[in-house]
């Protein structure tokens, strides 16, 4: 017998890679879900909000952008808009968190930035992303 159990993609990261990934590529993709076509951050995601809230409370001096990205699903300007909404509400969700929010630059891009191929679900999904980037 075979026991598959199915649940959520996690990504699983920590502030000191965080770091090392923005003092080495300038930037860190993140995977954080959101509810289906909305801004609402998903209680799976609060573990990477709660790392990158982490990362500038030990690096005082560091500010971030905060890009949202999408798919090539449904139409660009929609994406655009969502993207935007998603960047603020995590640059929000830090913000709460006690980070000053002149510390965060919020923008989306929607589907401008593709990095994997939107003809695949493996790609789309890659496609939607948050990044952090070192300003």
């Amino acid at each position: 017998m075979t026991i598959i159990e199915c649940g959520s993609m996690q990504q699983v990261i920590r502030a000191n890679e965080m770091a090392a990934a923005l003092d080495k590529d300038g930037f860190v993709a993140l995977d954080i879900h959101f509810a289906t076509g909305k801004a609402e951050i998903l209680p799976e995601s609060r573990p990477i909000i709660d790392e990158i809230v982490s990362l500038l409370k030990k690096s005082s001096n560091l500010r971030i952008g905060v890009e949202g990205h999408t798919d090539n699903t449904g139409d660009p300007a929609a994406n655009k808009t969502l993207s935007n909404t998603r960047a603020k509400a995590v640059a929000e969700a830090i913000a709460a968190a006690g980070i000053s929010s002149n510390r965060l630059e919020p923008v989306g891009y929607g589907q401008e930035r593709p990095i994997a191929d939107n003809r695949t679900e493996e790609g789309r999904a890659k496609n939607r992303r948050v990044e952090l980037v070192k300003k």
